[in-house]
């Protein structure tokens, strides 16, 4: 059985690749450039552009299951060209987000659930991963702990429950080995979480522990961070971060014991991910 990574540059579709490279399946990876990622991937690596679904083809030859992330501006074309494939099982890297209430009016959740619709209607069967947010997103931070030692918010007390990675790419991981006769992750939307509530307050806190030093929060206003995120992010994205922070506030999000069900472990915590990410911040 050869299954196909899509995203393995990525950090979690790079966590997939390794894990099932360590259970001894035949992987294969895609990249826009095969050049720059078969050196660091050590699998075969073939040329594909999700923006353009029909160069995915020469990679989805002989391949029976598909690793696949959702960030794609056509999934209906991409979910046909997989359909036409010899692939039968796809494990999607979707978001929790497509459960909240008013899913379809938000710019992020709407665009989860257009690629999750495209493949449900494809034929193809579907595992849809849908973690919250990611510890990894922590990582826009590492500037102002390295450089001042301070983290500027306009949102400190929002509310989430930080994903670690590579809980994700377990999942994904079992999601694509199992025996099919046997599978009940097909068809399944698992929702992945952190195993704890954390303000954006205390993970900075958390941060600071961790490299031993305090890091301090400034408080910043919408438009303050805004100007400060625009140097960085497109303009939907700032608004779609901050407006994320906003409603976060007070919030008491659900905490997913998915992770533990499936995997028989403790979900990894926001500490854990520092520590295994520590560079980032020194």
């Amino acid at each position: 059985m050869t299954i196909l990574v899509v995203g393995a540059s990525g950090a979690v579709g790079g966590l997939v690749l390794e894990g099932l490279r360590e259970r001894g399946e035949e992987v294969r990876a895609t990249s826009r450039d095969p050049k720059k990622l078969a050196g660091a991937v050590r699998v075969p690596v073939v040329a594909a552009d999700l923006s353009e679904p029909a160069s995915l083809a020469p990679a989805l030859a002989g391949v029976e299951r598909v690793f696949l992330y959702a960030d794609v501006d056509e999934p209906e074309a991409l979910a046909a060209e997989i359909a036409r494939s010899d692939a039968r099982h796809i494990v999607l890297l979707s978001s929790s987000s497509v459960t909240s209430p008013g899913a379809d009016a938000d710019f992020n959740a709407s665009r989860f659930l257009r690629v999750e619709r495209a493949f449900r209607e494809s034929g193809v069967d579907v595992t849809f991963l849908r973690p919250g947010g990611f510890a990894s997103n922590a990582a826009r931070w590492s500037w102002g702990v390295k450089a001042d030692s301070a983290v500027p918010l306009p949102y400190p007390e929002a509310v989430q429950v930080p994903v670690h990675e590579a809980d994700i790419a377990d999942i994904a991981v079992i999601a694509l080995t199992a025996d099919r006769a046997d599978d009940a992750l097909i068809g399944a939307t698992p929702t992945l979480t952190g195993p704890e509530r954390l303000t954006l307050r205390e993970q900075v806190a958390t941060i600071g522990e961790v490299i031993g030093r305090p890091v301090a929060v400034i408080e910043q206003t919408e438009a303050e961070s805004a100007a400060l995120l625009s140097r960085y992010v497109p303009e939907v994205w700032v608004r779609q971060i901050i407006k994320d922070w906003r409603e976060a506030v007070g919030a008491e999000p659900e905490i997913s014991d998915e992770y533990r069900r499936l995997t028989g472990r403790p979900a990894r915590s926001f500490r854990t991910w520092v520590e295994d990410h520590i560079a980032l911040f020194r």
